[in-house]
């Protein structure tokens, strides 16, 4: 006999749910009000107490905790002397689980705070069968979500069973489904304690950092991080801020995208100016000439072991962080007479599994993920898609520009030359306002226009952007394409001379 075990607190769906088994010949057990429930819609089932020999007790408390229940559900199939010892014990094999929980979720979402009435909607029966059955599903299919009902209905009429593969999937759900009930039991029951404390609770296996504060003095802050996997370390200086965490972080996602030597100089995530060149020193150099005001009180990122010269070069500017894959022992002796600087160091292969991994933003009272831009996209896919066609100075020069737009925050236009940021706009709220900007910056530090190459991280809407690049001197544009005005712009560059290539990516940051 095929058995399904099912005690849930929300009845919702779960008739077509119990027809579906018995057709399919489970016999159904279960629990006192959910047993009514099925009974009264015509459907034959036994109860859990039938099979333990053991009466519901503590007003329903202790039901389903019972070796009759647990032994069904926990014994591996592929084990016989698990299989002998049920026969020994008479104890049912449970083939499918149906378990939801007491709503204890869903009254903190109505603002239910009366702590008895909370307590008692803590589920323990409810969560331990779905981790027994989570446990086997090799053996035991386990059913956590409303929504998984139809799908089980339809494998169960096309298969006659759960297959293993839905089995893994729906355990992964229900594992899922008791760390977020036990997350939202002590996040209630602790909402008095401390903020660390609380951000330690949803991230249990992450080493975490009490910071002095966070965005501003008025904030708690707290630096949480994978144990054993550190991207970074500060070799130097006292402990980073929230805020030097975030340049970091923007800073290390730049450098990421360069393979020749290269030097960054950030201020508030954004760069101030990016540079390539056949040395960091010679990096540094153009890279500080981009914006020679903004870099005070900056961080530097580079892309090779730190050496005296770029380091003596450095030097010359107050520089709060200095971001560094390896630093030669007499450089670090010359920069720790500095005490008021960080020494940061970044493990470089960590950045390949950082390129991979996923953000998490705080977005109302939630969190919204996706994966991280850091990826390399294929040039392959690029497209002249204008008359001219870039000269190879120009194609490097783009190749260039894109990667630093695609670092900076949207709408955001990056001016190069060569293998130098000459100006850069970003963070406005049209595009025509950061290309204004772009050449606005340019020129307040006397960079020559005429010749550069423009990227931008969107597409342009308007040929409002390309006309006035045209009269700056620019002849070669890099976008993602992909607008309704695409063909105004490209008609605009055919009549200017400008060459224009389409990426088919998009990089906002927001």
């Amino acid at each position: 006999m095929k058995y399904a075990l099912i005690s849930v607190s929300d009845k919702t769906g779960l008739v077509p749910l119990a027809e579906a088994m018995i057709n399919k010949g489970y016999k159904l057990i279960s629990t006192g009000g959910t047993a009514k429930h099925l009974k009264d819609n015509g459907l034959s089932v036994d109860l859990v107490e039938d099979i333990s020999g053991f009466p519901e007790i503590l007003n329903g408390r202790v039901k389903t905790l019972h070796p009759m229940v647990f032994g069904g559900i926990l014994a591996d199939r592929r084990n016989e002397k698990h299989l002998s010892e049920l026969t020994k014990h008479k104890i049912p094999q449970i083939d499918i689980a149906v378990v939801n929980l007491y709503p204890f979720v869903e009254l903190i979402s109505k603002g239910e705070s009366d702590l008895m009435t909370m307590i008692e909607n803590i589920d323990i029966g409810g969560v331990t069968l779905i981790r027994a059955a989570a446990k086997n599903y090799h053996s035991t299919a386990i059913i956590s979500d409303v929504n998984d009902y139809q799908k089980v209905i339809d494998e169960l009429e096309k298969e006659g069973r759960i297959t293993e593969p839905t089995r893994k999937k729906l355990a992964c759900k229900a594992f899922a489904t008791t760390s977020h009930y036990d997350r939202s039991i002590y996040q209630f029951l602790s909402k008095e304690e401390q903020q660390e404390e609380k951000m330690e609770s949803l991230f249990p296996n992450w080493t975490q950092e009490t910071l002095r504060y966070g965005e501003n003095p008025h904030q708690k802050g707290v630096f949480l991080s994978p144990k054993n996997e550190p991207l970074i370390d500060v070799i130097w200086g006292k402990q980073l801020s929230y805020n030097n965490y975030l340049d970091i972080n923007g800073a290390l996602k730049l450098i990421y995208r360069f393979e020749r030597p290269t030097v960054a100089i950030l201020k508030h995530t954004n760069p101030c100016g990016v540079a390539s060149a056949d040395s960091l020193s010679g990096a540094y150099d153009d890279c500080l000439a981009t914006d020679t005001l903004s870099p005070f009180g900056g961080i530097v990122v580079v892309n090779r072991p730190l050496d005296m010269e770029t380091a003596e070069r450095i030097n010359k500017v107050f520089t709060e962080i200095i971001v560094a894959p390896e630093y030669p022992e007499e450089v670090l002796t010359f920069l720790q007479k500095k005490k008021d600087r960080r020494l940061v160091v970044y493990n470089q292969k960590g950045l390949q599994k950082m390129a991979e991994s996923n953000t998490y933003t705080s977005c109302l009272n939630g969190l919204l993920s996706q994966t991280i831009d850091m990826k390399m996209e294929d040039q392959g896919g690029w497209r002249v898609v204008t008359k001219r066609e870039p000269t190879e100075q120009e194609w490097a020069s783009l190749k260039f520009a894109w990667n630093v737009v695609s670092t900076l925050k949207s709408n955001a236009i990056a001016l190069t030359n060569d293998e130098r940021t000459i100006g850069l706009g970003m963070g406005q709220t049209s595009r025509i306002d950061s290309v204004e900007f772009a050449v606005y910056r340019a020129k307040k530090f006397n960079h020559e226009i005429e010749g550069a190459v423009c990227a931008s991280d969107g597409f342009f809407p308007f040929r409002d952007g390309v006309d006035y690049l045209s009269k700056q001197g620019i002849k070669a544009i890099i976008q993602p394409g992909g607008s309704k005005g695409d063909q105004e712009v490209i008609k605009a560059c055919d009549e200017l001379g400008i060459c224009m290539i389409f990426t088919g990516v998009r990089h906002f940051s927001h």
